[in-house]
């Protein structure tokens, strides 16, 4: 039992190491790509529903007052620590 919790575990790390490296391949594109190149459009489908909620906390910091998002960086955050939290639990069922 304890193998296909560590599995599960394993798994969702694997997906949200995916995840913020997509944010981080998204911010570093953003800079030199239009949106309607299907690299970029593609990265802009599957990062948007992560990066979204943090849009209203990254505008209420800044007021609308500086010219980038810092919506990626807080997601991105957010996944560093969700993945601390997991492979911290897999050391204990491990």
């Amino acid at each position: 039992m304890n193998i296909i919790i560590l599995q599960v575990l394993r798994g969702l790390y694997w997906l949200l190491q995916i995840a913020s490296w997509a944010i981080v391949l998204r911010a570093i594109l953003s800079w030199f790509m239009r949106p309607d190149v299907p690299v970029y459009s593609f990265l802009l489908r599957i990062t948007e529903p992560l990066i979204a909620p943090f849009r209203p906390l990254a505008y209420k910091l800044t007021n609308g007052r500086l010219p980038i998002d810092l919506a990626p960086m807080f997601a991105y955050l957010v996944l560093i620590v969700l993945m601390n939290l997991l492979s911290r639990c897999m050391m204990l069922v491990y």
